[in-house]
């Protein structure tokens, strides 16, 4: 009988120290894609360059405890919409810069467009996991990334939040 109260009680203590997943499905870059986040995202933009054109890219992301949780969505500039190698080019460029912030050498062939890829890799602050996917439309790139410190790292929630990610356009 004391065993079955120390185990409960380590349940008990052990779910306390477990990060809280609390699941919404969310729209992000204007309904162009849908999302299962694990808390309350926040949207931020910015312009990166491609081939001298400017091209907007926004960042919905929510982080419980270590992880963060990111869809990552750009329109495409109107000239690469009527060109599949510009589209192509665009996105294994985008696919490369994951690679290369991250220190880590780029696979040859790159994973396929929907395919789960993980990177192991470096930040500032340290060893760095991102388990990733990046889609790319007629109209638009989008990736759904997690990262997290390797010891930490959120894998079946990672698993869940890449699964809930549903390009429409």
């Amino acid at each position: 009988m004391a065993r079955i109260v120390l185990i409960c009680l380590m349940a008990v203590l052990a779910a306390g120290c477990s990060p809280s997943y609390n699941w919404r499905e969310m729209s992000v870059a204007g309904g162009a894609v849908r999302a299962i986040f694990p808390d309350k995202p926040a949207t931020v933009e910015r312009e990166l360059e491609f081939q001298g054109r400017q091209v907007a890219f926004s960042m919905t992301s929510a982080s419980v405890g270590g992880g963060m949780f990111t869809v990552a969505y750009a329109a495409l500039p109107g000239s690469a919409t009527a060109d599949a190698s510009a589209r192509v080019a665009f996105a294994q460029a985008v696919m490369r810069s994951l690679y290369r912030n991250l220190g880590a050498a780029e696979p040859e062939p790159l994973p396929a467009f929907g395919e789960t890829f993980v990177i192991e890799g470096k930040s500032s602050k340290g060893a760095l996991r991102l388990k990733g996917r990046v889609w790319l439309t007629d109209q638009a790139l989008v990736e759904g990334l997690v990262t997290a410190v390797p010891d930490d790292f959120p894998g079946p929630e990672a698993d869940e939040f890449l699964k809930g990610v549903a390009v429409g356009r």
